[in-house]
């Protein structure tokens, strides 16, 4: 779908994309393997799982910025994947501080570890990441109440 979508929006495009697999350690302790196009995020990916990596948002979004730091992964292990940038680093230390974001405040995260990342900003690049998913989206808690509110 995806494709279709990119060739319907940027015509047909000679450059293919190789894809890479990465683990994804699910919140249960299942283990699930992910192909993705190489340079999708590990949130991008996650839409492959039964349900996406848990964001705060509705239906596992990420947030236009990168910043609100909501979608908290720990990777077990880094091959394959992008190297952490400040620009994330930052936005893990203003949640570690509970520092507000988009002007609301925000819960003081949970203490990080140096295999904190975001999944919004680690990109896929090659082979072999495996990511420990604390939380996927629970579509039961989307769906409201009987008037759709």
């Amino acid at each position: 779908l995806r494709k279709k979508i990119k060739n319907m929006l940027f015509g047909t495009s000679s450059k293919t994309y190789e894809t890479f697999q990465i683990t994804y350690i699910l919140p249960d302790g299942k283990e699930q393997v992910v192909e993705a196009e190489e340079r999708y995020t590990v949130l991008m990916a996650s839409q492959s799982l039964p349900s996406p990596i848990s964001t705060g948002r509705r239906a596992g979004g990420n947030c236009p910025d990168g910043q609100c730091g909501s979608c908290r992964i720990e990777v077990i292990d880094a091959t394959g994947l992008s190297e952490k940038t400040e620009m994330e680093q930052n936005v893990l230390d203003a949640v570690a501080q509970g520092l507000p974001h988009e002007g609301r405040c925000r819960e003081v995260g949970a203490p990080q570890t140096p295999n904190t990342r975001l999944a919004c900003h680690v990109r896929i690049v090659g082979n072999g990441g495996r990511i420990n998913v604390p939380e996927l989206v629970n579509y039961d808690n989307l769906k409201g109440d009987e008037h759709g509110t």
